[in-house]
């Protein structure tokens, strides 16, 4: 029997639309294909929302002969976005279709070596990616790249590659869980954890419980998770509250973590001693940075929360913290390798002229105001300048003298591994210190010095001898120094692309790009949390000849901090954000005889800024 097809139950009588690909990257150019009605179209409404159904995009788009093309910027949350064509006159949408937004972490600017550090970092760091099943669960974490810890994990090499993990790591939590599982009573928190499930912790060590503060904050910020964080922040006070009270590490004195003689942040004392940690003690500046920003760190979890007198305590305690700890340490150029508390004779040596990795953390960390800041960063290029050395990525400057007699190890002789052996994770944190004090064409120089390090290396090695020869000591050395590698990728993608998380999830955040110190006009950059789908996007172009900066936004922030970076010369008369004038303020740029442009503004969904 032939049967008759209605027409009002066909395509023909809803319209259709269609995208050119499946899968996009924020601020990618979506092109909708759109057919009209079998009765005929000339206007038709699109409507793009994101995952929430938040709107995004609405327009209208004349048809000609019944069709029609249009384009338009993807953003919003990540995943699934939804495009909804409706007709005039019409109380329901007529057809929709889906795509999906898939953000990654990547730069490019057309610079081939700094667009390839991203990719290069992620692939080398992996090969130190360890996921173990301990008797308390599942662990996963990066390994040292020098470790006698063959098959476990030191707590400091792990999280100091987090700045790079996250970006690409899907198994946040589930390792510093089991750190914080085997906390001890008195707060105490281990050094490392063995495959089976075995801890060490090493007597001298102070800076375990602020390095446990800031990971298990970084981690919070990349995944969200809320109740995870109130679970682990009584944790965290018992933490800090037993390395304040610890006699091996707290000094009543001047109200500051101390620890024994050892070669800035390491984990030996010189001269033979025992690491017990119960004596030849010394006031670190690497200590002081770390246990200053986790106080603040502190704060802002609690703040998050909603827990303003606990975000008030913590912040006053992390000012007082700064305030003792500068002035005990600063010397008018740079801070002290450490203060001793005991006497301890270094014979001819001046301990006090040596230039301490801590310094480049107290820097990032915020310890050192801008001004000594800048002081540091130029320190650091003078001394360069002067040695001659292949990196100005010191561990120490110089190292303990051999003639001391203080290492009987040829690996830690002077100019070798802690004792003034150059480490990448120096040079990275020098290099984003050099982009936060306005020397930002000295980070931009950093940054083609590691790339071009890299494609000649092949890798990262923990250490280098003053004049760039790889440094070994034990059977366990590999080119892929996590801890060393994720440095880099911080100055790349906070220092140079400038994006910034100001709480979790990046829905605040602070933008600072650099690229007028790089030379590029046309760069296009996302930072991307992988565990989260959260991230921040964003197009930035100069027109040099009309003196314009334009910047398109997309990703999970609903405002943003902006401080860009302007030519020199240039001296802008109106900041508008989507066509709305903003208020803004200019601020001179360190050395430079350029200035930034500073304002704040809304960025939800897709945003236009227009610098002129």
């Amino acid at each position: 029997m032939p049967y008759t097809i209605p027409p009002e139950a066909t395509m023909a009588a809803y319209g259709n639309l269609s995208t050119d690909a499946p899968v996009y990257s924020p601020l990618d150019t979506v092109t909708v294909t759109l057919q009209g009605r079998r009765s005929g179209d000339t206007l038709a409404h699109l409507r793009v929302c994101d995952p929430d159904q938040r709107p995004y995009c609405e327009v209208d788009v004349p048809l000609v002969d019944n069709r029609a093309q249009t384009t338009f910027i993807a953003g919003g949350k990540a995943g699934a976005q939804y495009i909804y064509l409706s007709w005039p006159g019409e109380k329901r949408y007529s057809r929709y279709t889906n795509f999906t937004l898939l953000p990654e972490t990547r730069i490019q600017s057309g610079d081939p070596q700094l667009d390839g550090l991203f990719p290069f970092t992620r692939d080398r760091m992996n090969l130190g990616r360890r996921e173990y099943s301990t008797p308390r669960g599942k662990f996963v974490g990066y390994i040292s790249a020098d470790t006698w810890h063959f098959d476990g994990i030191w707590l400091r090499d792990w999280v100091y590659q987090l700045p790079a993990y996250r970006y690409w790591e899907p198994d946040m939590v589930c390792g510093l869980d089991r750190f914080l599982e085997v906390q001890s009573d008195n707060g105490m928190i281990p050094d490392g954890i063995e495959r089976d499930g075995r801890t060490w912790r090493v007597g001298l060590e102070s800076d375990v419980e602020y390095i446990a503060t800031l990971a298990l904050w970084q981690t919070w910020q990349a995944t969200g998770d809320d109740a995870w964080l109130q679970a682990a922040l009584p944790r965290l006070e018992r933490a800090l509250q037993y390395i304040r009270s610890d006699p091996k590490h707290w000094d009543p004195e001047h109200q500051l973590i101390k620890r024994q003689h050892s070669c800035d942040t390491w984990d030996y004392d010189i001269d033979g001693a025992t690491d017990a940690g119960t004596g030849r003690h010394v006031i670190a500046t690497c200590d002081q940075s770390g246990y200053y920003l986790a106080f603040r760190a502190m704060s802002d979890m609690y703040a998050h929360l909603g827990k303003t007198e606990d975000a008030r305590r913590w912040a006053d305690q992390a000012e007082d913290y700064r305030r003792r700890a500068v002035s005990l340490l600063w010397d008018g150029t740079k801070f002290l390798h450490h203060a001793h508390l005991d006497q301890i004779d270094h014979g001819d040596f001046d301990e006090t002229q040596q230039l301490a990795m801590g310094n480049t953390w107290a820097i990032t960390r915020g310890l050192a105001s801008p001004q000594q800041a800048a002081s540091i960063v130029d320190e650091y290029h003078r001394r360069q300048t002067l040695t001659g050395d292949a990196y100005p990525w010191w561990s120490l400057q110089p190292g303990y003298p051999d003639h001391l007699g203080y290492f009987k190890d040829a690996y830690r002789r002077q100019g070798g591994y802690a004792n003034g052996g150059l480490m990448p994770w120096v040079g990275g944190e020098l290099c984003l210190g050099a982009f936060m004090s306005g020397r930002e064409r000295y980070g931009v120089e950093l940054l083609h010095q590691w790339a071009d390090h890299l494609s000649r290396t092949g890798g990262a090695q923990v250490w280098y001898w003053p004049n760039g020869e790889p440094g070994f000591r034990t059977t366990n050395e590999v080119p892929y120094a996590g801890w060393g590698m994720a440095q880099w990728i911080s100055a790349l993608v906070e220092g140079l692309a400038g994006i910034r998380d100001r709480t979790c999830l990046l829905q605040e955040v602070a933008l600072s790009p650099n690229w007028v110190a790089a030379d590029r006009d046309d760069v296009r950059c996302c930072a991307a949390y992988a565990y989260s789908k959260a991230y921040f996007a964003y197009r930035m172009t100069l027109d040099r000849a009309s003196q314009t900066l334009t910047l398109t936004c997309a990703g999970s922030a609903t405002s943003a901090h902006f401080r860009l970076l302007l030519p020199e010369g240039w001296r802008p008369q109106t900041v508008t954000v989507n066509g709305n004038p903003v208020a803004f303020t200019l601020e001179p740029a360190g050395a430079a005889a350029s200035t930034h442009a500073v304002f704040e503004a809304p960025v939800e969904g897709v945003a236009a800024v227009k610098v002129h």
